[in-house]
């Protein structure tokens, strides 16, 4: 029986199935039931970078009000920082209720104070934080190397805040990607989450106005973080996560095999329920002992760029091939 134990980011699982950020992650029970079926890991749903300043802002005002009424106002409430303290009893909770690693999230698309409350959250028994880097750059002003620059800025931020494991969330939108994940990498990240989702707002005809729109990913999805993860695998230190379109056993295999430390599940959870973990689970360890593999690391990184006999097959040439080919 192949053995499924997996590290990522020195947090030591028992498997390398990860219950993804998302509408599951937000309630004790659900975290437990993916504990039963299977799962490494749990990462919780995300704070987002406004529900803290507007926690902050809150503060300030009460603040001012009685700075209003007495010069010593100020001094008089004890030194604090307020927060969704909700957030930070979700992650004691799910500590309490856990055996295996729980990472929390933060959402965030800016520098800011904010970063500060990375600190409570470790403090609240986090295993580890994710930080999931989200916002559209649609200011013509403002130019690539500006956006990653605020982004960097924010994973040194939270990465001289804690001291425990920070993976950062992508996007697969930037014009060098492997050029900037490996800043990434360098500025302390310990892993690499491929990839999150951008939203995209649809049109009402009846209303004349911008509707959010919220679909599940679809397993053609996956192959976006595949290519990345075979690319990036062995070119930087950090452990790499893959996230979106992974729906059953080999999806999660192949995600390994390009190099995947841990392979996180949302979509195939929301659809069909947390024993689906399970099922896949199973699929995965059949699979690894059919091929005669003792463990996922023996079949860890076996199909990167760096082990396949094309190399090629990853980056441009496979386009040209597959166009030609099909007389496109």
């Amino acid at each position: 029986m192949a053995n499924l134990a997996t590290d990522f980011m020195g947090l030591k699982l028992p498997t390398p199935l990860v219950l993804a950020s998302s509408s599951l992650s937000n309630r004790v029970d659900n975290l437990e039931a993916a504990e039963g079926h299977g799962a490494g890991a749990v990462v919780l749903r995300s704070l987002f970078e406004e529900q803290i300043e507007a926690a902050n802002t809150a503060l300030e005002e009460e603040l001012s009000r009685g700075a209003e009424s007495s010069p010593e106002a100020r001094t008089y409430f004890p030194p604090q920082r307020v927060g969704p303290h909700e957030y930070l009893s979700l992650v004691e909770r799910a500590k309490k209720a856990l055996e295996i690693p729980v990472i929390a999230s933060i959402n965030c698309c800016a520098p800011g104070s904010w970063t500060e409350y990375a600190r409570d959250i470790e403090q609240a028994g986090a295993d580890a934080l994710e930080v999931n880097l989200y916002a559209v750059g649609a200011d013509p002003a403002v130019s690539s190397a500006e956006v990653e620059a605020r982004y960097l800025e924010i994973v040194h931020g939270v990465r001289g805040a804690v001291r425990i494991p920070v993976a950062v969330k992508l996007s697969p939108y930037f014009t060098s990607l492997a050029h900037f994940a490996a800043r990434v990498d360098k500025a302390g990240a310990n892993g690499l989450v491929l990839f999150n989702r951008f939203l995209q707002p649809d049109v009402s005809l009846d209303k004349m106005a911008a509707v959010p729109s919220m679909t599940l990913s679809s397993p053609s999805e996956a192959l976006v973080p595949l290519r990345w993860i075979a690319l990036l695998y062995g070119r930087v230190r950090a452990h790499l996560a893959a996230s979106t379109g992974v729906y059953d056993a080999p999806g999660v295999l192949k995600q390994l095999l390009a190099g995947a430390q841990v392979v996180q599940l949302a979509s195939t959870l929301v659809k069909s329920g947390i024993p689906q973990m399970g099922k896949i689970l199973q699929g995965v360890e059949d699979w690894l002992d059919h091929r005669g593999l003792a463990s996922v690391d023996d079949a860890r990184g076996q199909v990167s760029q760096r082990a396949v006999q094309d190399p090629g097959a990853f980056e441009r040439a496979q386009y040209v091939h597959l166009i030609l080919s099909q007389n496109i």
